[in-house]
């Protein structure tokens, strides 16, 4: 750990130790930073407090929801993205709503992969495929597709995936990443192993 962001997470330690949960306002502050190294550390922290954090952020949620969401808002992509590894369903309509508020597609797709993580990403496997392989921005988007796969585990996803890693056009370190949506989705659907031979397995490195 560097020396950085050693000293970052004592002050969030802090914070946490001193408030608590009183902390959760401040820590919403936090998101607003510039700096990722602050929001993941942040991120990290609502983990730890599990529920407690996930109904403190659905409710923050909520209330911008209430105010009206304001347009291409990054701090409500990182509460939903938070909210997404800890599984709240509650929050599926306003996913759908926030969709109208961005105008990238890398904001759309934290979008869709916190719909993804709540068990609700299939519908969007054809844009997914689309954004992989057809759109412009393709090279820079593809990590983040990946990503998104990874938390709809079935034949569709896991086949995008192969087919990227067949595909020339993707860097190697970009090939790493969709090893790792593979082995994700198959850690979550073993039985999706059966459709990838053994020459596939050496060939994409599997």
């Amino acid at each position: 750990m560097n020396e950085e962001r050693r000293k970052k997470e004592e002050l969030i330690e802090r914070i946490i130790k001193e408030k608590g949960e009183e902390a959760f306002p401040k820590l919403i502050e936090l998101l607003e930073d510039e700096d990722p190294e602050v929001k993941e550390i942040v991120a990290e922290v609502f983990y730890r407090f599990g529920d407690k954090a996930r109904e403190f952020l659905f409710n923050e949620i909520q209330k911008r929801r209430e105010k009206g969401f304001e347009k291409n808002d990054i701090t409500n992509l990182y509460i939903v993205d938070i909210l997404g590894d800890l599984g709240e369903k509650r929050m599926k309509n306003i996913l759908y709503e926030l969709m109208e508020k961005y105008d990238s597609e890398e904001a759309l797709l934290v979008i869709y992969e916190a719909l993804a993580k709540i068990g609700e990403g299939e519908v969007f496997l054809p844009e997914l495929e689309y954004l992989m392989f057809e759109d412009s921005y393709r090279k820079e988007l593809c990590e983040q597709v990946a990503m998104v796969l990874a938390h709809i585990p079935n034949e569709k996803s896991l086949k995008i995936l192969l087919r990227s890693l067949k595909s020339n056009e993707f860097s190697e370190d970009q090939k790493e990443f969709f090893r790792k949506a593979v082995e994700m989705i198959l850690y979550k659907k073993p039985e999706l192993a059966s459709l990838i031979d053994e020459n596939e397995r050496k060939e994409m490195g599997l």
